[in-house]
């Protein structure tokens, strides 16, 4: 299993030393292939217990067998290199897989109730996703503001109410600012939907309901240092929500035409 996946599948007990510890690896997985515990401890600002801490919290016995699976996913990324297509073609299979077990007629039933509902993606790629979401909306009749901009304004918060209903579409949903997002709508009682990998994140912890997406990252070189992270499967996600929003809602006006005796 990769590190990510035991990541993900033990993110509840993860707190934020470890949490920093790992997105350090993320970002250094060659370097710290090779680095012994000390060093890796001295760069990320910890003790070195609290490096063993963490790999016990993803099921590792220690650290040499942290090292051991950094290896794998490395050897992983450069043997993956003559079966890229299949690679990146199994993983949004995975993804239709999963997300089409999801119930998403609580996730409707909050659209189908709020006032207004905004749509921000904290990047690029998932500003386009949301401007997409938004385009498909309008399509079915229904109007989706997108928050067009890097980061949310503050003037926002002096916009939105209670009755209205934000999506937030994040790939680990853990930067300071999706996260300081959230919270800030929590505290006002603005119901979050969230749209992210990480399955027990920040931010699907600060959301009412939450949709999850794998993606998959292919490295071009042995360093780590250039790759490419396969996110399409948000507009597959994106696409998912409005037919199954547009089912629900024809449903319910059927129900409603429906005589009562």
């Amino acid at each position: 299993m990769k590190l990510e996946e035991l990541v993900n599948k033990n993110y509840e007990l993860l707190n934020q030393n470890d949490l920093h510890i790992w997105k350090y690896i993320q970002a250094h997985k060659k370097d710290c292939s090779s680095m012994s515990i000390n060093e890796m401890a001295k760069l990320c600002n910890v003790s070195r217990t609290t490096i063993l801490r963490f790999a016990k919290k993803i099921s590792l016995e220690g650290y040499s067998e942290l090292k051991v699976h950094l290896k794998w996913d490395l050897e992983y990324s450069v043997n993956m290199a003559d079966e890229v297509t299949e690679v990146i073609s199994d993983g949004y299979v995975d993804v239709i897989h999963e997300v089409t077990k999801k119930d998403f007629q609580p996730i409707c039933r909050l659209i189908y109730g709020a006032n207004r509902v905004f749509v921000f993606g904290s990047g690029d790629f998932q500003m386009a996703v949301a401007k997409h979401l938004k385009r498909l909306f309008l399509h079915g009749g229904d109007c989706l503001y997108d928050v067009d901009s890097i980061t949310i304004n503050k003037e926002f918060f002096k916009i939105v109410k209670p009755d209205d209903l934000v999506i937030l579409i994040s790939l680990n949903g853990e930067s300071k600012s999706i996260v300081s997002t959230a919270m800030e709508l929590k505290l006002m009682g603005v119901p979050v939907i969230s749209i992210s990998k990480m399955k027990n994140s920040t931010l699907a912890r600060l959301s009412v309901e939450n949709i999850y997406i794998s993606t998959t990252e292919i490295h071009f070189d042995n360093q780590s240092t250039h790759s490419f992270e396969a996110t399409a499967s948000l507009y597959v996600v994106a696409e998912l929500l409005f037919v199954k929003y547009n089912l629900y809602k024809n449903q319910l006006r059927q129900v409603e035409k429906t005589p009562h005796i």
